[in-house]
C-alpha cells in the first residue's frame, strides 16, 4: 500500500498531534502509555479504508481524518487489551515490547480505556459535520466494538482456547472480533459523504469477504511467518490450541479459501471502477505481516 504513503502519514501525523505526551502532568504516565501504542507504526488499514470511503462520496482526506483516527483509537486500545495475560499474554506488537510489559499491566490497562474514550470525544469535538451525522457516527463505532461486536468475538475467541469449535463458530468469532471493525469503517465514511445505499451494500458486502480473507491470511502468516517478520510471536494459535483456518482446512486449503475470498470480493467492486478498493483486495492477499 506504499502508493497510499501520503494518506498514511496524514493519519500518523494526526495521531501524534493528538497524543501529545506533557511531563508537567501528575499522571503522565497514562498520556505516555497512549502514545507509545498509538504512534508505534502499524498499517492504518482501517483508517485507510474510512478515508478511501469517504473520498469515494466527494470529500477530502482532511474532511474524515478525525473519524479515521478515531477508528484507529479504538483498534490501538483493544491491542492492548488483546496483548495483556488475562488474553493473549503477548510480550511484542509491531516489532516493540507491548504496552504493559513496557508500563506495567495497570498503567496498560488504563490506557486502553484512554483511548476507547477518547475516541468518541475525537468525534464529538468534530467541527466538520452536523450532530445528526456525528452521532450516527458514534452509534456505528460503539455497536462495532461493543458486546455484540468486537467484544463479543473476544468472548468467543477465549471460550474457544484449548478445545476446537465448528466452522460456523469459527466464522461468527472472526466476523465480530475482526470483521465489524472494517465493515465500520465503511459504514462511517457512507454516512460521511451521503453514499447511497446501493453502493455502501456493495462496499459492505465486499468488506465481508475481505474480512474473512484478513483473518485466514493471519492464520497462514502465524505458521509460515517468522516473529521478526511479523513483529509478533508465532505460533501463537497453536499455543492456546485455538481453532483456526489451519487447523480445520490446512495450509493448502486455507491458501484456496484465501483466494476465493478476495476474488469475491474484487467481482463486487469491479462496477465501482476504484483503483483503491482494488488495490486493497490484493493488498490483503499478499501482505507479509
Amino acid at each position: 500500500m506504499n502508493k497510499y504513503s501520503d494518506i498514511i502519514n496524514l493519519i500518523e501525523d494526526r495521531l501524534d498531534s493528538v497524543s501529545v505526551y506533557d511531563a508537567d502532568l501528575s499522571y503522565s504516565v497514562l498520556s505516555e502509555a497512549q502514545r507509545y501504542s498509538l504512534t508505534a507504526g502499524g498499517k492504518h488499514l482501517r483508517a485507510l479504508i474510512l478515508i478511501q470511503t469517504a473520498m469515494l462520496g466527494g470529500l477530502s482526506v482532511s474532511d474524515a481524518l478525525d473519524y479515521a483516527c478515531a477508528v484507529e483509537m479504538v483498534h490501538t486500545y483493544s491491542l492492548i487489551h488483546d496483548d495483556m495475560p488475562a488474553m493473549d499474554n503477548d510480550d511484542l506488537r509491531r516489532g516493540v515490547p507491548t504496552c504493559h510489559k513496557k508500563f506495567g499491566e495497570d498503567i496498560a490497562l488504563l490506557a486502553g480505556d484512554a483511548l476507547l474514550t477518547k475516541a468518541f470525544n475525537i468525534i464529538a469535538c468534530d467541527s466538520k459535520f452536523s450532530n445528526d451525522k456525528k452521532i450516527a457516527c458514534i452509534l456505528a463505532l460503539s455497536n462495532a466494538c461493543g458486546e455484540h461486536g468486537m467484544l463479543a468475538g473476544q468472548v468467543i475467541d477465549k471460550n474457544s482456547e484449548n478445545t476446537k469449535i465448528s466452522y460456523d463458530r469459527l466464522m461468527e468469532l472472526h466476523s465480530r472480533k475482526t470483521g465489524d471493525m472494517f465493515k465500520v469503517c465503511i459504514e462511517m465514511g457512507c454516512i460521511l459523504a451521503d453514499i447511497g445505499e446501493q453502493t455502501k451494500n456493495i462496499l459492505i458486502q465486499y468488506i465481508s469477504h475481505l474480512g474473512v480473507a484478513f483473518q485466514i491470511k493471519d492464520d497462514i502468516l502465524d505458521v509460515t511467518s517468522s516473529q521478526e517478520q511479523l513483529g509478533k510471536p508465532i505460533n501463537s494459535d497453536e499455543k492456546s490450541e485455538k481453532s483456526t483456518y489451519i487447523t480445520m482446512f490446512g495450509l493448502e486449503k486455507s491458501n484456496e479459501l484465501l483466494y476465493d475470498e478476495i476474488n469475491c470480493a474484487k467481482a463486487l467492486i469491479k462496477s465501482l471502477n476504484n483503483q483503491f478498493f482494488n488495490d486493497l483486495a490484493n493488498f490483503f492477499e499478499t501482505r507479509t505481516k
